[in-house]
């Protein structure tokens, strides 16, 4: 049974703040302390060949410098979510305005059912008919952020983007697979989005790899691992490998005219924005040949400023 409360992102998350403000006029130091409010939702950067990641929450920690864990109240308890189905547009709210005192943090962390022959957390694969696969959790927890700040009488509100290309993994012999802390944390007060087309021209048609790069000889269809690899400042492009991996990875589908969208949140920044069809051969486990192609009309880095920022292959 999937339980969970979702929301769109933007308007739930409007007022997040990571850093203290500073208003008009008067001394600073008479600013009354007083409690925070923190609120954490949820969404997923898919991965090809698995059709949905079930993941049962059964708790949310958070760690205040110099003092206890403490336990912060999920909207329900325990939760199920299908991350395959979460954006930012339906992100699953897991906390909801929970009070907390301002200061450091150490770390917020998550943990997971994920034992051994309990249907708890599970991925469902399509291998010659829908199957479902046992999901297993490193120690049941996975931390989601380290180090950050919460000022007082503020609302922080957090969105994490759960990463399943890194994250997801089928270790050879074992018949299950293992989820690993693969996140990226957003604040919404100013971010934007980059977005664009991949031309059906450069993904093409054919089948036959001699003629079309898109192609393998294990490949039968042409509408799988087309991505876009999204990599922080002006890098050279690698594969997810666990060096040097993207910021975030972004599957381009189909539209109505035949060529391939996407679209991903960033922060304000520098971008280096590139798109590869072979990302199905991408194994975040090992070192992989990928090849990659540059924006249309542009070279990188992309440059965005919390607005639309449209990149096109």
């Amino acid at each position: 049974m999937l339980s969970r409360k979702i929301g769109m992102v933007a308007p739930a998350l409007a007022a997040v703040a990571l850093a203290a403000c500073s208003g008009g006029g008067g001394d600073s130091s008479s600013t009354p302390t007083g409690p925070s409010k923190i609120s954490i939702s949820l969404m997923d950067a898919p991965v090809d060949g698995v059709t949905a990641v079930y993941v049962k929450i059964t708790a949310m920690w958070i760690k205040k410098e110099g003092g206890p864990a403490v336990q912060l109240p999920l909207t329900t308890t325990p939760m199920t979510v299908n991350l395959m189905e979460l954006t930012d547009k339906n992100a699953a709210i897991l906390i909801d305005e929970a009070v907390i005192e301002p200061g450091s943090y150490e770390w917020l962390s998550m943990d997971v059912a994920a034992e051994r022959n309990v249907r708890d957390s599970y991925v469902m694969t399509k291998t010659g008919g829908e199957e479902e696969i046992e999901l297993r959790v490193p120690s049941n927890r996975v931390r989601l952020v380290g180090g950050f700040e919460v000022p007082p009488n503020k609302s922080v509100q957090l969105l994490f983007d759960w990463d399943m290309r890194k994250g997801l993994v089928y270790p050879p012999g074992q018949h299950q697979y293992m989820l690993k802390p693969a996140f990226r944390m957003l604040d919404v007060t100013a971010y934007g989005e980059i977005k664009g087309t991949i031309a059906a021209a450069t993904v093409g048609t054919s089948l036959d790899p001699t003629v079309n790069n898109c192609a393998s000889d294990d490949k039968v269809n042409l509408d799988v691992g087309n991505v876009v690899y999204v990599f922080e400042g002006n890098v050279t492009p690698d594969d997810v490998d666990g060096t040097g991996d993207p910021l975030a990875t972004v599957n381009a589908m189909r539209n109505a005219a035949g060529d391939y969208v996407y679209r991903t949140l960033v922060q304000p920044g520098t971008y280096t924005v590139v798109f590869s069809c072979e990302a199905g051969n991408d194994d975040p486990e090992a070192e992989d040949d990928i090849t990659f192609l540059n924006p249309v009309g542009s070279t990188n880095p992309i440059a965005s400023q919390g607005n639309t920022t449209i990149v096109n292959f």
